[in-house]
C-alpha cells in the first residue's frame, strides 16, 4: 500500500525544517482545504496546521508540549501556511509553496525532475486566513478574534492575507510560468473516495490495516503502553488504525470515523471514537 503521507514528506524542504523522521524525511502535517478543476489541470490547496505540529514531537516544527502564546504567534507568522499541488489525471506536475522567511517567495518544485525554482511573491499581510481561522477554532488565546480583516491575538493586531488573494496569486504564477503545461510525474494522488475504498479494502482480514484479526478473542486483554499508561488490545488496534488513516492521507478525523463506521456497518461507539482520535492525532506518542 502506497503511503500518501510520504509524498508530502518528500516535498518538504530539509533546509527549512531541521527535524527529520527515521528515514531522513522532514515531517510537517497538513490537510487538504480545497480542490479546483480547470480546463487542463486541477489545483489542490493544502494547509499546514499549527495543531498536531508545533506541539507534536514527531513533527519537524515541534516546539514543546505546551507552546507559549509568543511561540505560537511566531510560528503562525513565520512557518509556511499554504501549499498547492498541480495535477493532471491525478498525477502531480508541480508543488507550489509560499515561504515567509527570510522573505516571502514562491518555491516551485517540478516533481518529475525535482528541479526547484524561486519566484517573487507580492502577497501582503501578516498572517494567512487559514492560520487566523485555526487560531480562533483551536482556542490558543481565549481573547483572540477576527475583525475587519485583522486577527487580534496575543495582544497583537495582524493583517490577514485572504484565501482569495492567495488563490489569485497562485493562479497568476501558474499562468505566467506555464506550470499547467509541465510534464506530470508518475506520482499519483488518489481522490478521497478512492482513498476510502483503499483503506476499507486494507482493513479487511489480511490487509495491511487489519489490526483486528490477530487479537480476536483477546480484545480486552490489558496491555501497558508506557509506564503508568494501560489499555486493551482492542484500544491499541483502534489507535493504530486511526494513526494509519492519517498517515495514508485521510483528510480529517471525521472522515476516519465515517470510513470505520462503513467498515463496521454501524455507528461508532464512544470507545472506538476516542481511540481512533488518539491515533489520528498521535496522542500517545507526544
Amino acid at each position: 500500500m502506497k503511503y500518501i503521507i510520504l509524498l508530502l514528506l518528500i516535498l518538504n524542504f530539509g533546509k527549512t525544517y531541521s527535524q527529520t523522521d527515521k528515514n531522513g524525511n522532514p515531517i510537517f502535517n497538513s490537510i487538504i482545504t480545497s480542490e479546483q478543476e480547470f480546463e487542463n489541470f486541477k489545483l489542490i490547496s493544502n494547509y499546514y496546521t499549527l495543531e498536531n505540529n508545533i506541539e507534536n514531537k514527531n513533527s519537524s516544527v515541534y516546539i514543546s508540549d505546551k507552546p507559549s502564546l509568543n511561540e505560537i504567534e511566531k510560528s503562525a507568522i513565520e512557518l509556511s501556511s499554504d501549499f498547492f499541488l498541480i495535477t493532471r489525471n491525478q498525477h502531480i506536475s508541480n508543488m507550489v509553496l509560499i515561504v515567509n522567511e527570510p522573505k516571502r517567495t514562491f518555491i516551485v518544485i517540478d516533481i518529475a525532475t525535482n528541479k526547484q525554482s524561486e519566484f517573487d511573491c507580492d502577497l501582503k499581510g501578516d498572517i494567512t486566513e487559514n492560520r487566523a481561522n485555526e487560531i480562533i477554532k483551536v482556542g490558543f488565546d481565549s481573547n483572540a478574534k477576527i475583525q475587519k480583516g485583522k486577527l487580534y491575538f496575543n495582544d497583537k493586531k495582524l493583517k490577514i492575507t485572504t484565501n482569495t488573494d492567495i488563490n489569485k496569486a497562485v493562479l497568476s504564477l501558474i499562468k505566467k510560468q506555464e506550470l499547467d503545461k509541465t510534464i506530470t510525474s508518475n506520482v499519483k494522488i488518489p481522490t478521497q473516495e478512492e482513498l476510502k475504498d483503499i483503506i476499507l479494502a486494507e482493513t479487511k482480514e489480511g490487509g495491511q490495516l487489519d489490526y483486528f484479526t490477530e487479537i480476536k478473542g483477546k480484545e480486552y486483554d490489558g496491555v501497558q503502553i508506557k509506564p503508568g499508561v494501560f489499555s486493551t488490545k482492542l484500544g491499541i488496534a483502534l489507535y493504530k488504525w486511526g494513526r494509519a488513516t492519517f498517515e495514508n492521507g485521510v483528510n480529517t478525523l471525521e472522515d476516519s470515523y465515517r470510513i470505520f463506521a462503513e467498515f463496521k456497518g454501524r455507528e461508532l461507539n464512544r470507545n472506538e471514537k476516542d481511540y481512533i482520535k488518539l491515533g489520528f492525532n498521535k496522542e500517545l506518542e507526544k
